[in-house]
């Protein structure tokens, strides 16, 4: 049975999980992101999540940028999307570019994120290994020219 907060669709064989979060910069040329620290993962990743039935994914970055990080954000523009694995099944992450519209920054979700801040764009290629999937494809996007900011 597909648990309640997981929208999938069928694509021949393969099962996807719909994803979406938002890009959100600031004017010293870094990115906004969320330590996650759990048992099992410990990584830094741009704010988003799983939409959850009945949303689009511009709901989604929205309504997960308020949950992650008690923000409200105006979305700017979709960026892109790309997929990764995680726990054998195929991930499907959608960027949009965003701004804050109110409040600041905080971690909400004090069970899965311990942490935020705004990273240098040049740091980010050197940091591989600490980042999310989800931000290394993000990283090379922008690196190979098909997503700018």
């Amino acid at each position: 049975m597909l648990g309640y907060y997981r929208e999938y669709w069928r694509s021949g064989l393969q099962s996807y999980v719909r994803l979406a979060g938002c890009v959100i910069t600031d004017d010293q040329d870094r990115v906004l992101l969320l330590h996650r620290n759990t048992a099992k993962l410990k990584q830094w990743e741009i704010p988003g999540g799983k939409l959850d039935p009945g949303e689009d994914e511009r709901m989604t970055a929205a309504r997960e940028l308020r949950e992650e990080m008690g923000i409200e954000v105006r979305l700017e523009r979709h960026l892109g999307s790309r997929s990764f694995i995680e726990d054998g099944r195929t991930m499907m992450y959608t960027w949009f570019l965003a701004t804050i519209a109110s409040g600041t920054p905080s971690v909400r979700e004090h069970d899965i994120h311990d942490r935020w801040e705004f990273v240098k764009f040049a740091d980010l290629a050197g940091m591989a290994d600490e980042l999310s999937p989800n931000t290394r494809n993000l990283v090379e996007e922008i690196a190979g020219g098909r997503i700018s900011l």
